[in-house]
């Protein structure tokens, strides 16, 4: 399957049915997600040092997307979320800051469109996924990937 098709594949399965479409039903990104890793981000300074409070704060934590809110360490936590899936292009991954769009989208596992989760919390947070199962959001230049929980 081609990224493209495998992207298309999972708007549909999170039940966005175009760029601007919120998701039908039960949203597919709901539950829990774990951060599993960090790294820095292609825009980052070549020998910039992490945010080590970051680091411990997110790796290895969970990520729960409920309805209502989202519990998660801070500055991830939101009460309230508006969620909507949509559908980016590289150029606009991690709010735009990718200095090369496609050849850095593709290096990271992108295809040339992704579904991403809008929150709408404060912190502006958009969680870009590779798959149904792993996504990618940015922070202080890192970007961490989280994984579903497996029950």
């Amino acid at each position: 399957m081609t990224k493209t098709a495998a992207a298309l594949a999972l708007l549909l399965s999170l039940g966005a049915s175009s760029a601007h479409a919120a998701p039908a039903g039960k949203p597919d990104f709901l539950g829990k997600w774990t951060i599993v890793s960090s790294q820095p981000a292609p825009w980052s300074k070549p020998g910039g040092k992490p945010v080590a409070s970051d680091l411990k704060a997110l790796i290895g934590h969970d990520v729960t997307f409920r309805k209502d809110r989202i519990d998660a360490p801070s500055p991830l936590r939101c009460r309230k979320p508006h969620y909507e899936i949509k559908a980016y292009t590289p150029d606009l991954l991690f709010q735009g800051s990718l200095t090369d769009p496609d050849k850095q989208a593709t290096a990271l596992g992108y295809g040339k469109s992704m579904a991403t989760l809008e929150t709408g919390c404060e912190g502006a947070f958009d969680f870009h996924f590779l798959d149904n199962d792993s996504a990618m959001f940015g922070l202080n230049n890192r970007l961490y990937r989280l994984e579903r929980k497996k029950p």
